[in-house]
């Protein structure tokens, strides 16, 4: 069987693991490293997979897999992010330690995140090699699809864009600036709260207004992209939550949506 990219492993699934090393671990503590050393041990069995698991994710030799991994002690939600490669050591490890550090970040101001679980060193048994970005998965929707979907009341609506401008708030006021704002990387939590994915572009920036309106600006316009913009109320509901001038903001964020013209995303992010 050979697995020179993802469309070639055994019926789309991660089974063809020979060997899974650990080149670097974010957590600490006894109790963590055994519960990396169970995931693992998991992982490199291939066989504990929930059956709804699979690639959410395609580009190249690049690749991105969800799902729930049974190990000795929990059913874990896990995401991991592949690349196929020839060489150790030098394929995802800069991405993968950008989006630690852009973790670790948010969780320090109680922000919740996709939390680094561990970098592994793969070997399949075809010969392969490859690196892997373990995380904990992040459980609920995306924003974008929460709003797609458009089966929730107003109240939930109104709740949902409230809690979507106080996450912009919550960030500039700890000096922190999301590049990829973006509707499909912010997840709906079962508490009602917002949580953010893909932590790469969490860059320390003070607070202001142009950081404020380019994160305002990445949500609506991937909204408008997919045709799930909010309606006006709900908008301005959420940009009170985000901001104290938020009339002035909704301007400047229509400005910006005009001059950007077509707004439609060039990956789906309702396809995954």
């Amino acid at each position: 069987m050979r697995a020179d990219t993802p469309t070639d492993q055994q019926q789309g699934r991660l089974e063809d693991v020979a060997s899974a090393r650990v080149t670097r671990s974010p957590l600490s503590g006894s109790s963590d490293r055994q519960a990396i050393q169970e995931i693992v041990d998991a992982i490199r069995s291939g066989d504990r997979w929930s059956a709804d698991s699979r690639f959410v994710k395609r580009d190249g030799l690049s690749w991105v897999w969800l799902g729930s991994l049974r190990t000795a002690s929990e059913d874990v939600g896990l995401v991991i992010k592949g690349r196929i490669g020839s060489r150790f050591g030098l394929i995802s490890d800069r991405h993968a330690i950008k989006q630690t550090i852009g973790a670790a970040r948010l969780l320090r101001i109680g922000v919740a995140t996709s939390e680094p679980v561990a970098q592994l060193n793969i070997l399949t048994r075809s010969g392969v090699r490859a690196h892997w970005f373990v995380l904990r998965a992040l459980e609920g929707e995306s924003l974008a699809h929460e709003l797609a979907r458009g089966e929730r009341s107003f109240a939930a609506d109104t709740d949902l864009a409230r809690c979507a401008g106080a996450l912009v708030r919550t960030l500039c006021e700890a000096s922190l600036f999301n590049r990829d704002h973006k509707a499909s990387n912010l997840i709906v939590l079962a508490t009602g709260a917002i949580g953010i994915v893909d932590t790469v572009a969490i860059k320390r920036r003070r607070g202001g207004e142009q950081s404020r309106r380019r994160m305002l600006l990445a949500m609506c316009k991937e909204l408008a992209g997919i045709g799930a913009m909010p309606r006006r109320s709900q908008l301005m509901r959420s940009l009170m939550s985000a901001s104290d001038d938020a009339r002035a903001d909704w301007r400047a964020i229509e400005r910006m949506l005009r001059e950007a013209g077509d707004t439609t995303p060039r990956v789906d992010p309702l396809g995954v």
